[in-house]
């Protein structure tokens, strides 16, 4: 009788410990009077808006990268980093708009249809040049 008494306080006294989930704020569901901690992947949960080149990376670097795209699942950092390539490819992509737009004037400043016409090439320029240098590189 003694020794299960023993048994259960220290029972107790390991129980009480905090446990590393614990200490980093993790929070426990019990099933079947067993607690497992509740732990997500992030990705699932995150709210940062990664953009159209930023999706666009993620599915490139899943295909051709996988064991990458699951290491930065695995440490949260997915979405900060298709959110960086988002920015960067649109920071890109004005530059090298603003710069053929720069030096391609149009012929007749008023007129409508040429503008867009030049403005469409300028952006399917960037485009290739952004998804080629930004978008299907290996960050």
């Amino acid at each position: 009788m003694r020794n299960n008494r023993y048994f259960v306080y220290k029972e107790v006294t390991a129980m009480s410990k905090e446990t590393l989930f614990e200490k980093l704020g993790v929070k426990y569901i019990e099933k079947d009077g067993i607690f497992y901690p509740l732990i997500t992947s992030g990705g699932e949960e995150n709210s940062t808006d990664v953009g159209k080149y930023g999706c666009m990376w993620m599915d490139y670097i899943q295909k051709e990268y996988p064991q990458r795209y699951r290491s930065l699942v695995r440490f949260g950092e997915l979405y900060d980093k298709a959110a960086e390539v988002n920015k960067v490819a649109y920071e890109l992509l004005e530059d090298i708009e603003n710069e053929w737009l720069r030096k391609h004037k149009p012929k007749h400043a008023n007129s409508f249809v040429e503008m867009y016409r030049l403005r469409t090439q300028a952006r399917m320029i960037a485009e290739e040049v952004v998804l080629y240098d930004v978008v299907n590189c290996f960050y």
